[in-house]
This record gives C-alpha cells, structure tokens and sequence, in this order.
C-alpha cells in the first residue's frame, strides 16, 4: 500500500480526523430550492380555511382558483402567474386588516400562512429579473392592476442589494433552521463581490453580504379606474421585531439562518478544517476577519475564532441564535476570524493583530467605535488560545520560555528582524477586548498534541513561508537557547506543537496576567459524566480548560463542541446582556 502515491497522507489525515476530533458534526451545508412546496404549502392552507366555512370558506374558493391559475401559467407566462399570487397574499391581507378572523385564532394563523406564501411565490417570481431599486411596476389580474411600489426610506434600502431570495423556497440541510412566526416574506438580500467593490468588500465573506431582510405588504390603496396601488417595504429583522397592517400590530417574520446557509451553501465543515490544517498556503489567501452584515460603527462588536482542524463554519447554528434576539442584535454585531489552522499560535496571533489594526484603519481610524474601544471576543478551542493572547500583559513571559538567557534588545540581529519578534512574542493587549469568552479552550495544552500522531499529522502540513517567518527564526541558534523548543520543532513546527502542554505558549499564558478590568468566561464540557475537575470533553482536559478569576464558569454535558449546547448558547446571550448592561 505504500506504493500508492499519497496514499500514507490520506492515511494521517483520516487518523488526524479520529485523534484530534475538534469537530463534532462533521456535516456539509447544501441549500436546494423547492418553490413548488411552497406553492403545496399555500394550497393545503387554503384548503383548511375552506373547512372553517361562512366568509373564510367563500375567501378560501377563491384563493384556491387563484393558486391553480397561477402554478399552470407559471412555466408559459410567468407575469400572469406572479400577479394571481400577489392577488392571493393582497386578498388574504385585506381580510386580515379587517379582522376577518379573531386576533389569535387558528384563522387567522391560516391566514397569515396563505399571506406569507403567497406574497413568497410572487417575489420568486418578480426577482428572476431582480430589480430592488423601487422602480414601479404593474401587473394585472381579471379586473384588477395593481401599481407595486417599493418603499425606499424602510430598514433596508433596497438598491443597496443586487438581488433577493424568498428563504420559504430554501431547504438548508447541515445547518439548524432559526425563525421567528411573522407577517412577511422572509428573504435573504445580497450585495455581490464584484472588481469594482473589491475595496468596499474587503471585511465580507467571497460570496458578498448576505443578510435576512423580510417583504411586507404596507398599504393596499382603493381601486382607482381599476388601479389598486400597493406599497411594499423591504424590513430588517435584526432592528424591527414587529410590522402594523391596518392598525393590527403583527411579528415580522424572519429566517436568521437562511443567510448563513448560503454564504456556506456547499462546504464541509470537516474538508475546510484539514485543509486549513495541511495545505495552509491555499487557506492563506482567504485567510481575515470577516462581517456577517455590513459594518455599524454604533454596535459593539463580537469576534467569533475557530479552533485547529476547524473554519468559521462552526459558527452557523450559534449566530442565528444570537441574532434572533432583538436586544443583541440591536446592540451587537458579529465577525468571524478565519485562518489556517496549521499556523503555530504565534503566527496565528500575529495574523489576527494584523487584520485588526487593518479593519480599525479603514472602519474607525479616528478610534471612536466600539472596534477600537470595547471588543468582545469568543474563541473555541485553539481559537480560545488566540482569544486569550489578547487579553493579557504578555511582556517577557513568552520570549523567556524560548530564551532564558538573552533579551530580544540582545541579540545579534538587524532592528526590523527584532521589531518583527517584539510584535509576535511580546504584544501587548489589544485595547478594545474588555471581555473574552472561552469555549473548551486548552489554556494548558492537550495531552492529545503530544501524542505521536500530532508528530506525523505535523510533518505532512504545509506552511507558506511567508506567513510563518517569525517561527522560522527561532530556528537560528543566534536567538533560541531553549533546547527542549529545539527538540519540538525538528520537522514542520504547527498548532499541533503549540498546543502541547509543554509548549512554550501555554507555559506563557499559564505566567501571564490577565490585562487589569478584562473580565473573561470559561464554558466547559465534560461528555455528561459529570465528573469534574477530573472530567475532560474528549480533547481537552478540565484542568486545562479551568481559569482561575473567570466571572463565570459553565460546565455542560457534551464533549468539545460545547458551543452549541443549548445551555452555552443561553450562556453566550448572559453574558452578552451583562456586557451591554441589558436586563436579564
């Protein structure tokens, strides 16, 4: 079998799955679309309302003929049929605001899905030629023009946007569905990458701005020489939670979720996280902070780092469900740090300051924003490592463990190549990080990186040269002086190496104290044997996870992905409404 070309990498990758599983569900996102369903779903609807009789049975004949009429024109005159679903969702919203059905009742639940999907199928429809720039339109159906409208002054302008899709037409599959019940057609908006942007798109993931918008039905104008004006609006979810329809206050509705599954439509979590891991110098390039939504220089930021063998995907379910509460979506927004795994922590750490200092110059270079002035920041895994090196006054502690001997300022090197190891081994706390949030993080090392798989997993990684030139200095005996480090990085020296609890990182942070005023959170997992402080998450073992000082820690029953056990998500929005002062 060894003759077999690549066979014994693919061989150590697949060990390297087994032995270090920092991912708990290796799953891929896929996102197919089904608007037929949400056609079925409108017609099963109207069905129920015919079953109540009186008013909502003659309501409901007729919206059943309207839904037949158009699911037949849709392939031949696809105008014809957007106008019979729009016809649909203005009728059931006319009875709405009428208070055809009782506040509260099955009806009227009925109804708003009729409205929903209906209103749905005809933004389909209407965006195969997107245009949001609120231009008018008409459609015509029977003896009715309705003259649509798209309000520009609502919670999201619309030709901010290149195109929209209706989330009801979207059956994400890897990836928690998070909604809330509402009037509306829940959408995803998008703003593209494109050459002309690629300044202004920097801080956004590759495939553009995804972000949940949803489509109400404002106003229905009395027929005017058989004109019907209609004015939409196009809403944010993050910042309205409710939408007035003829005096009758209503949720909105919201799909929080369906915008991740597109920017991560196709990915394997697993895949991404080794490639990250052995072929770091294809990651390099992506490597950044990225926004999930454009950027406000009003809200506090959240910093969200993966750990080793891991990508921001891990983050997916965990947003969502931040995001859905109304209060720390108006307080927060939420970045993601993507970068390869394989780097060792320093050079990790030194990407990240970097990337920093980047999106504060372009973003906030007077200082003024919670960017520069109050940080939250969350890590799991090795990704608490990087949180942690953050946040606490590092000085010599770091330097001391690679060389005892002799001081930076000593050393037989030219000011740039010393300057180039002060940043990267002796930083100091980045001012705006006052509260950090840790999830199963090795703050001592893991036994498993000192296993004899981490050795091999570590030779077969690739590391471009460029991003790893502070590491390879201390390979020179004119700096190191350590002989234990000397020994660890014969070979390729990786985050596998960093982790080690006898690395020089982990004696380091163990040294050195946190930044007066940061407080920082610790949420633990023990696989439900509830045995700590001998318990372990399968990876990473409580007595190095445990930080003295923590203003909280949570144990939770579940191994190394603890960040999405429902109690560590409940955890996370405590935290968070402590941070911003909010009531519990």
């Amino acid at each position: 079998m060894e003759s077999v070309p690549g066979f014994p990498t693919l061989l150590l990758r697949l060990a390297g799955v087994a032995a270090l599983s920092c991912l708990a569900a290796c799953t891929t996102v896929k996102v197919k679309t089904d608007a037929e369903a949400v056609t079925r779903h409108a017609m099963k609807t109207v069905n129920l309302l015919h079953s109540s009789g009186g008013l909502m049975a003659d309501f409901a004949k007729g919206g059943r003929d309207l839904l037949r009429e158009a699911r037949t024109l849709e392939r031949r005159t696809p105008d014809d049929a957007s106008a019979r679903y729009l016809k649909a969702a203005v009728d059931a919203h006319r009875l709405l605001v009428s208070g055809g059905a009782a506040a509260g009742s099955t009806e009227e639940k009925r109804l708003v899905d009729l409205h929903n999907n209906s209103l749905t199928r005809f933004v389909e429809i209407w965006m195969r030629d997107p245009d949001l720039s609120g231009r008018r339109r008409r459609i015509s159906c029977g003896d009715e023009t309705f003259d649509i409208r798209l309000a520009r002054d609502t919670g999201h302008e619309p030709s901010f946007f290149d195109r929209a899709v209706p989330a009801l037409v979207m059956k994400p599959t890897g990836i928690a569905r998070r909604t809330r019940e509402g009037l509306g057609a829940a959408l995803v908006c998008v703003r593209e990458h494109r050459p002309e942007r690629a300044s202004e798109m920097k801080f956004h993931p590759p495939k553009g701005i995804h972000v949940p918008a949803t489509l109400t039905i404002d106003q229905i104008s009395p027929a005017v020489d058989g004109v019907v004006s209609i004015d939409l609006s196009l809403r944010d979810p993050l910042r309205e939670k409710t939408v007035v329809a003829g005096g009758r206050t209503f949720p909105l509705a919201a799909d929080y979720s369906a915008p991740f599954a597109m920017i991560f439509d196709d990915q394997s979590e697993i895949a991404i996280g080794l490639e990250g891991f052995f072929e770091a110098s294809k990651r390099s390039s992506t490597a950044g902070i990225y926004l999930t939504e454009p950027y406000d220089p009003r809200r506090i930021p959240v910093l969200l780092i993966h750990g080793l063998l891991s990508s921001p995907i891990i983050w997916r379910d965990l947003v969502p469900q931040l995001i859905s509460e109304p209060d720390l979506s108006e307080r927060y927004q939420f970045l993601v740090f993507a970068y390869p795994s394989g780097y060792p922590v320093v050079e990790s750490a030194t990407l990240l300051r970097n990337c920093l200092a980047e999106m504060r110059a372009i973003y906030d270079p007077e200082g003024d924003d919670p960017l520069s002035r109050d940080l939250v920041v969350a890590g799991h895994s090795m990704g608490g490592i990087l949180a942690h090196t953050l946040v606490v006054e590092m000085g010599d502690h770091l330097w001391r463990q690679l060389n005892p001997t002799t001081p930076i300022e000593r050393l037989d090197l030219d000011p740039d190549e010393k300057e180039a190891l002060r940043r990267a081994f002796s930083p100091e706390p980045d001012p705006a990080v006052w509260r950090a949030i840790y999830f199963s993080a090795p703050h001592r090392g893991s036994n498993m990186a000192q296993k004899d798989i981490a050795r091999l997993l570590s030779k077969k990684a690739s590391l471009p040269a460029e991003f790893v030139s502070t590491t390879k200095m201390l390979t020179d005996q004119r700096i190191l002086s350590n002989p234990q480090f000397l020994r660890m990085t014969k070979g390729t020296y990786t985050s596998a190496q960093s982790l080690r609890p006898d690395s020089p990182v982990a004696a380091a942070l163990d040294l050195a104290p946190y930044r007066q005023g940061v407080k920082y959170h610790s949420i633990i997992g023990d696989r439900g044997k509830g045995d700590t402080p001998k318990s372990s998450d399968g990876v990473v073992e409580y007595w190095s996870s445990h930080q003295a000082g923590a203003a909280s820690e949570l144990i939770v029953p579940t191994g190394h992905s603890s960040y999405n056990h429902p109690l560590a998500v409940a955890e996370v929005k405590r935290i968070l409404r402590e941070h911003a002062g909010l009531r519990q």
